[in-house]
């Protein structure tokens, strides 16, 4: 399920990588969305969703493959 965060103004330096190479951020969530789980990263009630894993190397591998065919 897609769910958009709204924009956020916590420090992140990624963005400067962006000044040199073209990059892009994206957030994956890994809790169940609940009341229960739904604590933030390094939050010690964290419970990471570990079927969110297979997601995110999906998502990279997706990336990756498409930049690998329009790039070579």
């Amino acid at each position: 399920v897609l769910d958009f965060v709204p924009p956020s103004m916590g420090g992140e330096d990624f963005s400067f990588y962006s000044f040199e190479v073209p990059a892009v951020f994206y957030r994956l969530g890994v809790n169940e969305g609940t009341a229960e789980t739904s604590y933030p990263l390094h939050h010690p009630m964290f419970d990471l969703d570990e079927g969110a894993l297979t997601i995110g190397i999906a998502a990279h591998a997706a990336i990756a493959w498409h930049y690998l065919e329009e790039n070579t």
